[in-house]
């Protein structure tokens, strides 16, 4: 009796470890439950595909004419990370030390993976190297808060329950820092800083959906987009040990069956891709092909036909390609000419096995984000605030008054620089992107005046960071070569 007893307490152990090993996300599950609700949920996604897939063209007809003014104009988004959990979590993730780290290692991540400079592109095989696409979009942590003042990119509660329930809601508990009448949650959570200036990203112990990573609710879902959920509760939930990359050796995040399969942040550029629209590459339609009575496509044309998601990191069979699946044929026509798209970042296979955007999936995130045909993208205000991630933490707002000119801005590609010299001495301008990376640095020998050349920027916001001996002083500048 105790050999069977200890038989069956293996093999449940077992069962939860691959189901928490292998990446799943929340979308499907929660469409299928809103049907229940909604029940012409079904028809507006369909058309919104299609929506999108016409915006993606006109955005992919610029692109071979020669006009990348759409992607180089784009800011960078202002990111919130809201952390809830409880003390055990809080000390595994490393502590404050640790949680800084992964906050700041997932921008870094979605920046290399939405702008096709992510290291690991070389296992891309040759069949697919085409189809490596870069975004333009970038992403920033937020270092203003709705209220002016100063902050890190997130913040942190903790709480005294496990975690939260509530797949069917997106985890709302969780993005309020009170409970409501309707709260299933011992604990409160945290509230969304404004919808329309941050990427909100709550990071929470799920305690239902057994192996769920992730969670997005964008804006199609929301009352502004359409549908009937909450405004402010727009944004993306991940679970709390897989976003970010795991590097410090105090942050022991690995509890059972989350192992080293998602600890490189490629949790989150999945979910990003849900924010900005994108579907999974199967079409969540089960097991089906588009053509099968029932099935769905991805509603992209450069993604192949696809019956289901990919687990692990499959080795591939196909001479320059991947695998290929069920819906290898149409008929006769084989329509998975180098495989599946499981190198994509929206398949479900492991951090290490995902490469890639491709053109057109690009370009529906990028219609996102810009306007189209005199239409603007559901998520454009999101770029209209770089003044909310203007400088690294650390730079001095004190000084912002000292005698300083920058002229001309807007400028067309030079820069004027002049300063009070007996105020104080000037050791060091740096240019700054719009997620404080400095991308140009000129030394100074103490005069009150300088020039810089800007004719091979992009058009786009920038800051100019001045050193001096007292301190520092940031201010904006439009970059505008038109």
């Amino acid at each position: 009796m105790k050999k069977i007893f200890l038989f069956y307490i293996t093999l449940f152990t077992l069962i939860a470890f691959f189901a928490n090993a292998q990446r799943k996300c929340g979308l499907p599950d929660y469409i299928n439950y809103k049907r229940t609700e909604e029940p012409e949920l079904g028809t507006r996604i369909e058309q919104n595909k299609i929506i999108l897939k016409e915006k993606a063209a006109k955005i992919i007809e610029e692109r071979k004419s020669g006009n990348n003014e759409r992607t180089s104009s784009i800011t960078a988004i202002p990111v919130i990370f809201h952390i809830v959990i409880d003390t055990l979590k809080y000390n595994q993730l490393g502590g404050d030390a640790g949680i800084k780290q992964r906050c700041d290692s997932q921008i870094s991540v979605l920046n290399r993976d939405f702008n096709a400079l992510n290291a690991d592109s070389t296992a891309i095989p040759a069949g697919w190297k085409s189809l490596f696409a870069s975004t333009g979009i970038h992403f920033g942590l937020a270092h203003t808060d709705p209220n002016g003042n100063s902050t890190p990119g997130y913040e942190v509660r903790i709480i005294s329950s496990i975690g939260f329930n509530g797949w069917t809601n997106h985890y709302s508990d969780a993005k309020h820092s009170t409970l409501g009448s309707g709260a299933t949650s011992l604990s409160p959570g945290l509230d969304a800083w404004d919808v329309t200036k941050y990427l909100n990203v709550w990071c929470i112990n799920f305690l239902d959906g057994m192996g769920l990573g992730g969670i997005t609710l964008s804006k199609f879902f929301t009352v502004s987009g359409g549908g009937t959920s909450p405004d402010n509760e727009e944004g993306i939930a991940l679970k709390w040990n897989v976003f970010g990359k795991r590097v410090l050796s105090s942050d022991n995040y690995t509890p059972t069956g989350t192992g080293t399969f998602f600890d490189e942040g490629r949790t989150m550029t999945h979910e990003c891709g849900h924010f900005f629209e994108l579907s999974h590459v199967w079409g969540d339609d089960g097991s089906l092909c588009p053509w099968s009575s029932g099935g769905h496509d991805d509603g992209i044309d450069d993604t192949p036909p696809q019956s289901t998601h990919t687990s692990g990191n499959p080795s591939y069979t196909i001479t320059g390609g991947t695998i290929n699946d069920a819906c290898q044929f149409y008929g006769t026509v084989d329509t998975q000419h180098y495989g599946i798209a499981c190198l994509d970042f929206m398949d479900y296979t492991d951090d290490t096995g995902m490469h890639l955007f491709t053109p057109q999936q690009a370009a529906v995130m990028v219609s996102c984000v810009t306007t189209v045909a005199g239409v603007d993208g559901e998520n454009i205000t999101l770029v209209q605030h770089p003044n909310l991630l203007g400088w690294p933490a650390g730079v001095s707002k004190i000084e912002i008054d000292r005698e300083l000119k920058i002229f001309p801005n807007p400028s067309n590609g030079l820069i004027n620089i002049a300063y009070n010299t007996n105020a104080d001495k000037l050791i060091k301008v740096s240019i700054l992107d719009v997620i404080g990376n400095e991308i140009r640095i000129n030394s100074i020998d103490y005069n009150n005046a300088i020039s810089i050349y800007l004719s091979n920027f992009s058009t786009g916001v920038y800051f100019i960071k001045c050193d001096f001996e007292k301190g520092s002083v940031v201010k904006r500048l439009i970059l505008n070569k038109e």
